[in-house]
């Protein structure tokens, strides 16, 4: 016996020595792990907030989706954030509080009155009445960057808890959490009682330490190695960590389920998921069916076991009442409450996976801290979900009619060229299509869009030309270095002879805007498109000139961006400002002025081309549906109809649409046949902001005699009238551009 109790002794040190050395072991390493590297944040990417403004171009039906989109409840009283009701010509909403880029706001109530003519007439807080000069709705979440493990969270301070969210966790999981260390006897004893008392698992035996420990450490098997791990870890992390840092833990750590294939964890993300709330928002109804989850998301999933659910959330609302969380009142409206609303079509990385991906390529390129996933980051972007669907709709709409080939496809890129921003990209005609993004990777001929750089070039020379400059329409025929002979010819195959460069532009004639990119230069045409923005490789030919070049959609958009503004370039981003989860602010987009590539002067006489376009040209359709002048524009179209493009911009909006197949196979639709449609029918949704229209001094409006060009005196019957730089008409010019002589009687008096 004695040497029993001396070899149990020797086994008892050893096993203390090693139990002592793996504690120290365990203390060293967790400790570091859980200090900084608990979880990995991702980067939640929001989109635009909707500003609500007087005279701001706006429909009630507009706000009104975007309310639904943002998941708003209709309500008669307004009584909860996230809730709206409309009062004849007026929408009254009651924003939800959201940390917006520029700052936290509160929730507030505010009516927005519209006029007739489509724009909000004035925005009122609620109840005083009070005017406001601006009010911004909170943004929809557009999706996520997450991190490589597939996990998915929005981290939440335990500040921003409900007290009711966390007293009710508590209440189901762990209600000694304050008063045990780490792992405790009696709750494991009090759980088995109440689970045998209500024949069903109401409470868990392990803490919520235990819990965090397993998630974030351990495997799930089922063994007493395993368990006895977790409890020592668990009594570490309750030693070296405050109670609040470990409910903080697993509140933005615990699983919550799936959405397709990435994993939703922590209450924060999970509210966004379920409800379409912040976690403040959340009633007690949902409070309890997210503690619902926490035991098994799968096996209570909402979507698919709802009465599973809804019978652990009600006894979970029981408790709650029992224990005077809640009073009975507010217990029986809680019953009634529907678990989830039915899945929405747009949930999460759903909406708009073409700009998400591009806002995932420019994250790459900026200057963001290495560990943003430890902290969060918060992605505000340019994204306008009204701009989005009005193109997707466009593009389900008009391309069966365009065409009955599956294989045409589209790519379109929305813009605000006055912030240098980018509002909506498709990529596919299936909005969903997560391959081939077009808009930014497609490099395809762009046909005629080339034609204003060539214009800009000849009318920068007021010395040389004018928009009532006599080009000729006429064969020519162009030798290459290695003897190939090249005839351009029009897309009518007819040649018109002596005709104004104006009309030469708004017709898009192809031999006159040749023979002027042979005047100006092709080098030179070559220089001002590497000015424009394109820096991928550009043919330096005369085939040029008819746009023998490939861009992407996003490059047309850019170097557009040029004419729409002022004659300067500035790079387009999907990224107006990044926050961590906290607030603070990590980058904002501010637009710069830009890099000159034409003066304000031969861009206004440009613009005045390309409105023309639009007014009387290949892009009159616009004209006929938004009136004169309200927008500028151009098309184009490849050899034997590969590519179908527009391009056109109002004062805020710029759009670019390109249709064609990816075999480069013949579509057998022009610029005005195809791509038009589309960015026609997508202005009609969103409406169009006209242009302004007045020139920059010098330049005022001139008449020109029709068939030579020359000055004229204004008031003659076929006079041509286009802006230029002031020209003196001799005083005894006739309207046919001639000098009259005066008799002697005439010149002595």
């Amino acid at each position: 016996m004695r040497f029993l109790w001396v070899t149990l002794a020797k086994l008892a040190a050893v096993f203390v020595a090693v139990l002592g050395f793996y504690l120290i072991y365990l203390d060293s390493s967790l400790t570091k792990r859980f200090a900084s590297e608990r979880y990995e944040a991702s980067a939640i990417v929001y989109a635009r907030p909707l500003q609500l403004a007087p005279q701001q171009p706006l429909r009630p039906q507009q706000l009104l989706q975007e309310l639904q989109q943002l998941r708003y409840r209709e309500s008669a009283t307004l009584a909860q954030s996230g809730s709206y009701r409309t009062q004849g010509r007026s929408i009254e909403v009651h924003r939800r509080p959201f940390d917006f880029a520029d700052g936290p706001a509160m929730a507030q109530k505010v009516r927005v009155q519209f006029a007739r003519n489509g724009v909000i007439e004035q925005v009122q807080s609620m109840p005083d009445g009070r005017a406001l000069n601006r009010f911004q709705i909170d943004p929809l979440v557009l999706g996520q960057v997450t991190a490589e493990n597939g996990e998915d969270r929005l981290i939440v301070g335990l500040e921003r808890l409900p007290s009711l969210l966390i007293e009710t966790l508590l209440l189901v999981e762990d209600r000694d959490f304050y008063h045990h260390a780490g792992v405790s006897l009696s709750s494991i004893g009090r759980a088995a009682l109440a689970n045998l008392a209500a024949m069903d698992t109401v409470q868990g035996g392990s803490t919520l330490t235990q819990q965090l420990v397993k998630n974030l450490y351990l495997s799930r098997e089922q063994t007493l190695l395993r368990k006895a791990n977790e409890a020592l870890m668990a009594l570490i992390i309750d030693f070296r960590f405050s109670k609040d840092e470990i409910l903080e833990t697993y509140f933005n750590e615990i699983y919550f389920g799936q959405d397709g294939g990435r994993a939703i964890h922590g209450v924060g993300l999970a509210s966004r998921f379920y409800f379409g709330k912040q976690v403040e928002e959340l009633s007690p109804a949902e409070m309890a069916m997210l503690v619902a989850i926490v035991k098994g998301p799968s096996y209570y999933n909402p979507y698919r076991y709802s009465e599973r659910v809804r019978e652990r959330r009600d006894m979970i609302l029981q408790l709650m009442f029992a224990q005077q969380l809640i009073n009975q009142r507010t217990y029986l409206a809680a019953l009634e409450e529907p678990l989830v609303s039915s899945r929405q079509e747009r949930q999460g990385r759903t909406w708009a996976p073409h700009y998400l991906a591009q806002v995932k390529h420019e994250l790459s390129q900026l200057q963001v801290p290495e560990d943003w996933n430890e902290q969060g980051l918060r992605v505000f972007t340019y994204f306008d979900p009204m701009a989005q669907q009005a193109v997707e709709n466009s593009i389900a709409e008009q391309l069966p009619r365009l065409s009955e080939s599956k294989e045409l496809q589209v790519a379109a890129v929305i813009a605000n060229h006055q912030q240098a921003s980018l509002s909506a990209i498709v990529g596919d005609r299936d909005r969903q299509q997560l391959g081939f993004n077009r808009a930014t990777g497609a490099m395809r001929q762009v046909g005629s869009l080339i034609k204003p750089t060539i214009y800009g070039l000849a009318l920068a020379q007021p010395g040389s030309y004018n928009l009532a400059s006599i080009v000729q329409d006429t064969p020519i025929t162009l030798e290459a270095v290695d003897g190939q002979v090249w005839q351009p010819e029009n897309y009518d195959g007819e040649f018109v002879g002596a005709i104004m460069l104006y009309d030469a532009l708004a017709q898009s004639r192809n031999v006159p805007a040749v023979k002027l990119a042979l005047e100006v230069g092709i080098d030179t045409i070559v220089t001002k498109l590497r000015q424009g923005g394109i820096d991928t490789p550009i043919p330096s030919v005369p085939a040029l000139a008819l746009g023998s070049v490939e861009l992407s959609p996003l490059q047309m958009t850019e170097l557009y961006g040029v004419w729409a503004h002022y004659g300067r370039y500035r790079p387009y981003t999907t990224i107006a400002a990044l926050t961590n989860h906290d607030g603070l602010r990590l980058y904002e987009h501010q637009p710069s002025a830009g890099r000159e590539v034409f003066d304000p002067l031969s861009t206004a006489l440009v613009n005045y081309g390309l409105r023309g376009v639009v007014n009387e040209g290949t892009g009159k359709r616009l004209a006929e549906l938004f009136g004169l002048d309200a927008m500028a524009g151009k098309s184009g179209t490849t050899n034997d109809y590969r590519d179908s493009w527009f391009v056109a911009y109002d004062a805020q909006r710029l759009m670019t649409v390109w249709l064609g197949r990816d075999d480069n196979k013949p579509i057998q639709l022009t610029g005005a046949t195809g791509a038009l449609p589309v960015l026609a029918n997508t202005f009609s949704q969103l409406g169009v902001q006209p242009l302004d229209v007045a020139l920059p001094a010098p330049l005022q409006y001139q008449a020109f005699h029709p068939q030579t060009g020359i000055p004229i005196p204004d008031g003659c019957r076929e006079q041509r009238t286009f802006p230029a730089f002031p020209v003196n008409v001799a005083e005894d010019m006739n309207c046919a551009g001639e000098i009259e002589e005066k008799s002697w009687w005439e010149k002595i008096f």
